[in-house]
Formats: structure tokens, C-alpha cells, sequence
């Protein structure tokens, strides 16, 4: 492999009909070997481009991910990008332009290298109906998805529509052994386990966009109600042991948006409303001990946004602009065992938060095979906190960020990146929640601050023959004020919640890479695959060693050690088909507590086969098996008698569930 990827480093690539160097452009004809259905299809054969949905923080800047549609990002905050992409069908994109390291005239939000969705404009009416469903083999239980979607272009006026029955499950779900060892001992109990977990909900999103003052105004609105239940068995000769968890989650969000030119600037305005309701209900019956959790969340976010871009000179954009936003939460928590309150901390509050953000930044091409993005955002915030805990706290943070990019030649670019990235404070964890099948209850902690990051990051990226792209990635990261968990005490005693435990780092590696697959014989065979590798260290504030970084609670960073995956595909024009293989690693995480160390790993992988068969552009049936190789989820708890740091090791909980393999069917039609 590494012969031949030396091999072809010096093989022109044949995939672009652009002048520029840094922007790379794929016609649809691109992609007619895999026959696509959607724009997102079309997105997963670009060469080394690995996808990134976005983030759910609050705000409008920062949270995009890497795809655009005619140079803008979706409005919408609640309907994810992924979901977008899969509403547009392939026949509607006239091309895709890759965009590395930026371009005049579009906003990279953030990211390095963006994948811009070039939409047709002949007018044309699309209803696309599918159907799909996920069948359990072991159990045979299933979860069915069932959607309707409605697309008119006309003129420069664009109608959309849809309405989904969605189905939510539990891929680690099945029958498996819970087992307890006494380390003093070494006496261990093992006994049967059986968890499930699924939902049912419905979505609505509909979008408007027409020509308004010489610019375009896009009006979109989504209504989604997203159920979720979950159980967990532990069978003990005394009785078992009944763990259940039920969520429900309601969320609105209306959208407003107008983009045009304002004399010889380019102005784009947003404003935008989201409303969210969430419950859990989580709660723990055995013979000796009921444990019972309730929790309620109201959650609201108001955004406005104004962005105004020049052009200074030909080989320079000014860009700057402002955005506003308050969102609050109010929660109310509760804890009871054997029917006895249990107070905790910051057990109900209302969180409200008003925010500010200017920024200013400019792209300039000052050599036809350079190009510098440089610039640099201001955010000041106000958190206020009532309830159980009254307190207000101002932050001002600036956070400059700047991207050098040199493309070698239409193959080669090197990029070099430096920002201040400020992690958001999640208002979940300034109210107590539960997780009585993992690590139990935790407080709410009003005391966090962001998280704080330094990045620097070196990328090369070389294309070779018609599809193979190779980028290899470098990245060192310096943390300020981590979060994770710290001990917090209240009148019921000490609990673990979020909090900030000091300096940090990560050093990462990710290479991404497309290859090719003619050379071997397999023709228009390709194999893509990202290999990341993280190093994370951090003070432990109980015993004061160095440790990993527990993931998901640091900013929206991932700190696993490692995320492998390989998707080998080959398209058969012949049959009109595709075969598809995909292998994930799974996960392998450390999560550190006050008295407990919990390790979480799924072996040995996850890997599923597809066939994709397309008769017509109208018709499409996919067939998948899911993990095949049946990974064990594997939770691993080390309980202390006491703070870690002057307590022993007493017990070793150890839990491990078979998953199910899983028949996945999707049947989709469009009618032009």
C-alpha cells in the first residue's frame, strides 16, 4: 500500500474543470457510475472529504458544518445538515466545488475545507416518497421509517416540504451477563442482562424561498417530537433488578433569512426562534431499593445576524458583522429513593444568557498560488442563574483565527491553521440529571466556565489519478479550564458534576484517504478511509495524576483515542448496482468520577454489507446487514470505597451485552 500510494503521488488527477487552484470542481457526471440518490450521496464519494454535521451549541456562528448549498449554510439549526443534503435529490445539483482553505464570496464558518452544493436552476416539480425499516434478527423486532417530501423550483423561487415518521433504537441492544467481583475477596456473581431501546416520533420542516429586493429571503420552519424508551435487566436470585429511562424531546424552530447586495456590498441578514421541551423520567426498581428521577427542561434560543461582505480589490474580501442572541433554560429536577426526596445540587434553576459577537475578516489572494484568511471574532456573554443557586457572571473572549494556504500545484496544497476556539457552556449541566444505568445521579454545577482552546494544525492533501485524494492532518491543541467531572457537595452529601479541572492537551493525527481500486482489478472499485488517533492528557483533580480526558464533556472536541473506518465500494453500471462494506472500531472510552473510574468499549467492530440496486433515476432499493460481527458493548465500572485518591478498590462491575445483527431495507421513489 505504501508503494503504491508513493506511486501515485506523482499521477495527475483528472477531477476538475476550475482556474483556481484551491477550488475543485466535480460535475454530476462525476458521480454517474454510483448513480446517487440525493445531494448527501453524492457528498460521501467526494476524494478524502469526510463530513461534518455541525454542532448544536448556541448562536449561529460556529456551529456549521462543512457543506453549503449555493454557497450559503442552512438556516435551520434543529434539521440537521445531513437530513437537508438527503432531501435534495442528485438529479437537482449541477456540480460540487470543494473549496480548500477559502475563496472570495464564501463564508468558510469556521472550516478549512468546505464542499459547496451547486443547485440547478431549471424549473422542475419532485415528490419523493421512501419507506425503510430496521429488522432485529435475534428478537425480530423492527423499527420502521416512512417519509413524504415535496421540492418545486420556479423561476428563482424554490418550495419545500416534508413530513417523516422517524423511528429512534438502540443499535447495543440484546441479552448479555452483569457480573460483580469483591476485589478483597475475589468472589465474583454473575447473572443474566437484557436491554432495549427505541422511539417513534414525527418531523416537519418546510422551506419558502423567493426573490425579495433584489435578493433572495428563504423562510423554513421545523416541528419535531422525538420519544425515546429504554430498559436495562439485571436478573439476581433475589429478584431483578428493572432500570428504565424514558425521554421525550418537542422542539420548534422558525427560521428567517435574506441574503443580497446593499450598493456594492454583499448583505446577509438571519433572524431565528427555537423552542424545545425536554423530559426524562429515569428510574432504578429492586427488591431492596427504588430509585426514582424526574427532570424537565424548557429551553428557548433567540438569534439575530448581519453580515456584510466587500470586495476590496480583485484578490481581496472584507467580510464583518455582528450577531445577538439570549437563550434560557428552565429546569426542575427531582430525586427520590424509597419514596424520600433526596435533595441535589442545583436541583431547579433558570439559566439565562445574553451574548454578543462581533467579527471582522478578510481573504486575500496575494499570490496566484497563495492565499491568507485572517480574522478574528469577539464574543461577550452574561450568564445569570435563580433558583437554588443565584449568581451572575460576564465572560469576554476574542478569538482570532488565521489559515495560510499553498497550492503547490492543481494536485498538492499545504494549509496552515491557527485559532482560539471558546468551548459553550451547556445549560444541562447547571441542572442535576441521571443516569441510573451508567453512573448514577448528578448534580447541576453553576460554577463552569468554557473551556478554552489553542489550536495549530498543519494539512497536506495531494489528488492523484481520477478519484484517489490522500490528506494527512496534524494538530496540537492546548486546553485552558477542561471540563469534566469534579466532586460537588450538597446537604445530601457529595455528588460528581461538571466542572473545570485546569490545563489540558491533544495532539492528533488524522489521515483520509480515497483510493482507487482499477489498478487491483476491481473495477470502479474505491476504497475510503479515516484514520484518526488522539492523545489527550489532563491533571485528575481527586488523585492529581495525569489521565485521559473523559470524552463528550470537553467543549464539542471527540477525545477518543482513535476513530478507524474503511467503506470499499464498487459501482456496476452493468447491473445498476453498487456493493458497499463498511468497518468502524467502535469506541474505546475512560470516564473519571469522584469514587468510580468507568472504562466503555465496544469489540471487537462494527461492520455492515449493502447492495444498492437503481433499475431507473425513479426507482431504489437498498439491502443492508448491520453488524455482522455482533460487538459486545462492554461497560466497566471500578467503585471505590471512597474518594480514589484515599480510598480502595472494593468492587468491579462488569456488563456486556451481545448486540443483534440487523436487516436494514429502504424503498425510494420519485415522481418528476
Amino acid at each position: 500500500m505504501a508503494a503504491t500510494l508513493l506511486a501515485c503521488a506523482f499521477v495527475p488527477a483528472a477531477y476538475a474543470e476550475d482556474a483556481q487552484e484551491n477550488v475543485l470542481v466535480y460535475q454530476s457526471t462525476y458521480f454517474a457510475d454510483a448513480r446517487p440518490n440525493t445531494a448527501y450521496d453524492m457528498i460521501q464519494r467526494l476524494p478524502a472529504f469526510t463530513f461534518d454535521d455541525g454542532n448544536t451549541e448556541r448562536g449561529f456562528a460556529g456551529t456549521a458544518g462543512n457543506v453549503v448549498i449555493d454557497g450559503q449554510r442552512p438556516t435551520s439549526k434543529s434539521d440537521d445538515l445531513q437530513s437537508v443534503l438527503n432531501r435534495i435529490p442528485a438529479s437537482n445539483v449541477d456540480r460540487i466545488e470543494v473549496i480548500r482553505g477559502g475563496t472570495q464570496g464564501i463564508d468558510m464558518q469556521g472550516q478549512t475545507v468546505i464542499a459547496n452544493v451547486i443547485l440547478k436552476k431549471a424549473d422542475s416539480t419532485q415528490i419523493i416518497a421512501q419507506v425503510d425499516d430496521n429488522f432485529w434478527l435475534n428478537d425480530h423486532h423492527s423499527i420502521p421509517d416512512l417519509s413524504v417530501q415535496y421540492t418545486q423550483h420556479s423561476g428563482d423561487s424554490t418550495y419545500e416540504a416534508s413530513l417523516k415518521r422517524f423511528g429512534n433504537f438502540d443499535d447495543s441492544v440484546g441479552k448479555g451477563t452483569y457480573s460483580t467481583t469483591d476485589v478483597a475477596t475475589g468472589a465474583t456473581q454473575t447473572v443474566g442482562a437484557h436491554s432495549s431501546g427505541r422511539g417513534a416520533g414525527t418531523s416537519f420542516t418546510g422551506a419558502a424561498t423567493v426573490p425579495l429586493f433584489d435578493g433572495q429571503f428563504k423562510a423554513n420552519l421545523l416541528l419535531q417530537d422525538s420519544p425515546f424508551f429504554s430498559t436495562l435487566d439485571y436478573y439476581f436470585p433475589t429478584g431483578t433488578q428493572l432500570i428504565g429511562d424514558h425521554t421525550t424531546s418537542h422542539t420548534g424552530e422558525l427560521g428567517l433569512h435574506w441574503d443580497g447586495k446593499v450598493g456594492g456590498t454583499q448583505l446577509e441578514t438571519l433572524v431565528l426562534q427555537r423552542l424545545e421541551r425536554d423530559t426524562d423520567h429515569n428510574l432504578s426498581d429492586t427488591p431492596a431499593l427504588d430509585q426514582d428521577f424526574h427532570s424537565r427542561n424548557d429551553t428557548g434560543e433567540t438569534i439575530a445576524r448581519a453580515t456584510l461582505r466587500y470586495p476590496a480589490t480583485k484578490s481581496l474580501m472584507l467580510e464583518g458583522g455582528l450577531e445577538g442572541a439570549y437563550n434560557f433554560l428552565d429546569g426542575i429536577s427531582s430525586y427520590a429513593e424509597n419514596g424520600v426526596a433526596i435533595p441535589l445540587p442545583s436541583a431547579n434553576a433558570r439559566v439565562e444568557e445574553k451574548r454578543g459577537e462581533a467579527f471582522a475578516q478578510g481573504t486575500w489572494k496575494f499570490d496566484p498560488d497563495w492565499l491568507l484568511e485572517a480574522g478574528a471574532r469577539f464574543e461577550y456573554s452574561k450568564i445569570s442563574e435563580t433558583g437554588d443557586s443565584d449568581q451572575s457572571r460576564s465572560f469576554f473572549y476574542p478569538k482570532p483565527r488565521a489559515v495560510l494556504t499553498w497550492s503547490f500545484d492543481k494536485q498538492t496544497q499545504f494549509r496552515l491553521r491557527y485559532e482560539r476556539v471558546v468551548g459553550q457552556l451547556d445549560f444541562g449541566n447547571f441542572i442535576a440529571t441521571s443516569s441510573l444505568g451508567g453512573n448514577g445521579v448528578q448534580g447541576g454545577n453553576p460554577d463552569l466556565k468554557p473551556d478554552q482552546h489553542t489550536q495549530y494544525e498543519f494539512s497536506w492533501e495531494r489528488h492523484f489519478w481520477d478519484k484517489g485524494a490522500l490528506v494527512v492532518s496534524l494538530m496540537h491543541d492546548q486546553i485552558k479550564d477542561v471540563v469534566d467531572n469534579v466532586p460537588v457537595t450538597s446537604a445530601a452529601g457529595t455528588f460528581d458534576a461538571p466542572g473545570n479541572i485546569g490545563i489540558g492537551k491533544l495532539d492528533q493525527l488524522d489521515v483520509e484517504l480515497t483510493l482507487p481500486l482499477d489498478w487491483l482489478g476491481l473495477e470502479n472499485g474505491l476504497l475510503k478511509s479515516t484514520n484518526i488517533f488522539r492523545r489527550t492528557r489532563v491533571k485528575d483533580p481527586v488523585t492529581g495524576k495525569e489521565r485521559f480526558i473523559s470524552p463528550g464533556l470537553s467543549g464539542n472536541q471527540s477525545v477518543r483515542p482513535q476513530d478507524i473506518e474503511f467503506t470499499l465500494t464498487q459501482d456496476i453500471p452493468s447491473l445498476k448496482s453498487t456493493w458497499e462494506i463498511d468497518y468502524f472500531n467502535g469506541w474505546d472510552e475512560h470516564y473519571y468520577h469522584l469514587t468510580e473510574v468507568r472504562h466503555r468499549r465496544i469489540p471487537p467492530a462494527l461492520v455492515s454489507v449493502a447492495w444498492i440496486y437503481k433499475p431507473t433515476t425513479e426507482w431504489s432499493l437498498r439491502l443492508e446487514l448491520d453488524n455482522l460481527a455482533r460487538f459486545e458493548y462492554e461497560n466497566t465500572f471500578y467503585n471505590y470505597a471512597g474518594p480514589r485518591d484515599i480510598a480502595p478498590l472494593t468492587e468491579i462491575d462488569e456488563r456486556r451485552i451481545k448486540s443483534q445483527p440487523r436487516l436494514y431495507v429502504e424503498i425510494r421513489k420519485t415522481f418528476n
